[in-house]
């Protein structure tokens, strides 16, 4: 049984079968964020060994009620038990293990790849107490169907992210051709009321901010939120949803705003 904390800032566990062990990965370009990550999972003991929660290797094994996982699981702690793994508490000791050293895409290598990445370009609204909020992203993207959910990210540095977090709640507003205009405002506004000067907008359900004549726009309310290196992946259950046919939609491609344009099939 392994946990990994990786550059990301994810911590996910590997091998959750294996019973044989159980230390924790730590990927070296984490650099500063080690002790955060630690701290989300459990406490140190020295340089080399951590103490954790079998609740947590529980949650994270994806495996918490299966009786054959449940049973290895329960022989695993009654041998750490035995040989002083476990202290009063009843946490369980872990050894720290480096990955090795890798080599990592320059980040000017990484934008160059993604330039070449077509992306639809939408305006996520949202509520900041009673001022409304805007972003606009091209990284949102469809999850799952049963139960409707999509996902998009933001920079942990933006002024969205902690608006977001605070209501909970956010509108995807897929944009057109004919929202060029709306675009340039929400990129070069303050965030708030000056962003919202171009567009059609009405209240939706808690009164965030719909544009009516959006390519589509859902209403979402936020189920899961994860840091994920610089960003954060915000994940929103589709309460409500409109679209419109034979709109043509607006892409960022190559670094900039491009038309993209629906032919029509004979």
């Amino acid at each position: 049984m392994r946990l990994y904390l990786g550059v990301s800032g994810a911590i996910t566990m590997l091998e959750p079968a294996d019973f044989r062990r159980l230390d924790i990965l730590v990927d070296p370009q984490i650099n500063g964020r080690l002790e955060g990550a630690i701290a989300r999972i459990g406490r140190r003991e020295g340089e080399g060994h951590v103490w954790l929660h079998p609740q947590i290797l529980r949650f994270l094994s994806g495996h918490a009620g299966e009786a054959e996982w449940e049973a290895g699981f329960a022989g695993m702690l009654a041998y750490a038990a035995k040989a002083g793994f476990t202290n009063d508490e009843g946490l369980v000791r872990a050894h720290l293990a480096w990955v090795e050293d890798r080599e990592l895409v320059s980040t000017d290598d990484f934008k160059a790849a993604m330039r070449a990445l077509p992306a639809g370009i939408a305006a996520i609204t949202t509520m900041d107490g009673d001022r409304p909020a805007a972003l606009i992203v091209s990284s949102l993207t469809s999850i799952s169907a049963e139960p409707p959910m999509i996902g998009f990210f933001v920079n942990e540095s933006s002024s969205m992210a902690a608006k977001l977090l605070g209501a909970q709640k956010f509108v995807a507003n897929v944009l057109g051709h004919e929202h060029q205009g709306l675009v340039q405002t929400v990129l070069s506004q303050p965030q708030g009321k000056a962003r919202f000067a171009d567009g059609i907008w009405a209240d939706g359900h808690a009164a965030m901010p719909v544009l009516q004549d959006a390519v589509a726009a859902m209403e979402c309310d936020i189920v899961h939120n994860w840091r994920l290196g610089t960003h954060r992946l915000f994940v929103g259950l589709i309460r409500s949803a409109k679209s419109r046919t034979g709109a043509n939609p607006l892409v960022n491609f190559g670094a900039g705003i491009r038309r993209l344009q629906l032919e029509e099939q004979a």
